[in-house]
């Protein structure tokens, strides 16, 4: 088999792209926690470099060998892209989806306990359930094992595989860790709601510009998470580009006027929490759908971002500073949902219910992300248990000094 030239400087620069989008998030997770553990939110993103990179090329064409023929992913007759520069691009992927679990669970989980979940992550569990969607294995081969036809699940650029993962994994630990010690006093002793502890104590304690220009970031990098996920330079590249154009933005336009009608003001929190679900939204959906579906993915997104964040804030008595739960949680099982309803026939293999195709594929999909997903959380829950047990849940006194003392050894001024 000969290179395929043009679709391998596509994936390497599309790898490239989503690797700015770990330390990004890292910027994210920093700029909306305590200032205490800002060190310690950068340094996991560090280590999902350096923990899942050489984990992943380890074991990555044991559990990708379903769709890699002579050390070649093919992308033609005769034509592919290397082996180990296709794994680069998917290992990107993995490596954001550690760094938004480590984003999604701040502040009371020690630096040694999350770098054994980061191996565990690494070696077990991410590639297992994305080699089931993504490297040919049951889940995307679901339909014909129940007799329901050739229907898989698709997705196609992480809205199961990473985001819903991210979401459902963090919140599992989160609460294992409990609510911090500060959430927990100012809620039973200063009488305070939750809600009116996110808007007017948290955020004061923030760093809000590292959160800002890690969002940016992320966006530069996320038309290399999505646009570049065609593998080929094709017609279906300008719907990936496009749409996620367009929804990212879109849905932060309407946190950004909810903000206004509800909080009297333009909360940077909400803008960012909407960009990023617009973009979490459109991921399973960008390469598969006509551009005006990426018009209702923005609107939807939007709602479910900014909604579905004060419910949590209102209603939840946990910490989760960056919204991992709503903004990746459910907007990434949202989007991965309607997969089989908004697909295009030309640019997915099959085609959506609205555009007369069979209720079976959504059958299909909603059990195989059901699978995948209740795995995710099964296993999270186990590992996170025996590290609390284990000790690695932040003493009291640990968690008012901060991480970035305890574990990082640096003392701010």
């Amino acid at each position: 088999m000969q290179v395929d030239q043009t679709s391998t400087i596509w994936l390497a620069v599309g790898g490239i792209l989503v690797f700015i989008m770990i330390p990004a998030i890292g910027m994210l997770e920093a700029g909306l926690v305590r200032r205490v553990n800002v060190i310690n939110a950068m340094s996991k993103g560090l280590m999902a470099f350096a923990v899942f990179l050489p984990a992943w090329f380890a074991v990555f064409p044991l559990y990708y060998h379903g769709v890699l023929s002579d050390g070649f992913y093919p992308t033609g007759e005769g034509v592919g892209v290397p082996m180990y520069v296709y794994g680069f691009f998917i290992g990107a992927f993995g490596a954001v989806t550690l760094a938004l679990i480590g984003a999604g669970a701040p502040e009371r989980l020690k630096f040694g306990g999350w770098l054994i979940f980061s191996l565990f992550f690494s070696l077990v569990q991410w590639p297992l359930v994305s080699s089931w969607i993504w490297g040919g294995g049951f889940l995307s081969n679901l339909g014909r094992l129940l007799g329901l036809g050739d229907f898989g699940v698709l997705d196609f650029a992480g809205g199961t595989v990473v985001h819903a993962y991210a979401g459902l994994a963090g919140f599992i630990i989160t609460l294992l860790l409990g609510p911090s010690l500060r959430r927990t006093r100012l809620l039973t002793n200063g009488g305070l709601s939750p809600l009116i502890y996110k808007e007017h104590i948290e955020y004061k304690y923030a760093e809000l510009q590292y959160a800002i220009l890690g969002t940016i970031l992320l966006y530069f990098g996320w038309f290399g998470f999505n646009g570049m996920s065609t593998v080929t330079v094709s017609e279906q590249s300008q719907y990936s580009i496009g749409n996620t154009a367009i929804a990212g933005s879109l849905a932060g336009a309407i946190t950004a006027l909810l903000s206004r009608i509800h909080e009297k003001t333009w909360n940077p929190v909400a803008i960012m929490a909407g960009l990023l679900g617009g973009l979490v939204m459109i991921t399973p959906l960008a390469g598969f759908v006509d551009i005006w579906a990426s018009y209702v993915v923005g609107v939807l997104a939007g709602l479910v971002s900014y909604y579905g964040m004060k419910f949590m804030e209102r209603y939840y008595f946990i910490d989760d500073p960056v919204g991992s739960l709503p903004v990746h949680g459910f907007n990434g099982i949202l989007g991965s949902a309607l997969v089989p309803v908004l697909a295009k026939p030309g640019l997915a293999p099959f085609a959506g219910l609205i555009y007369g195709g069979s209720p079976a594929w959504l059958g299909v999909q909603l059990l195989g992300m059901a699978i995948a997903l209740s795995f995710v959380v099964a296993t999270t829950y186990v590992v996170t248990l025996l590290l609390v047990k284990a000790g690695f849940r932040a003493t009291t006194e640990e968690e008012l000094v901060g991480l970035d003392v305890v574990d990082h050894g640096v003392e701010r001024p």
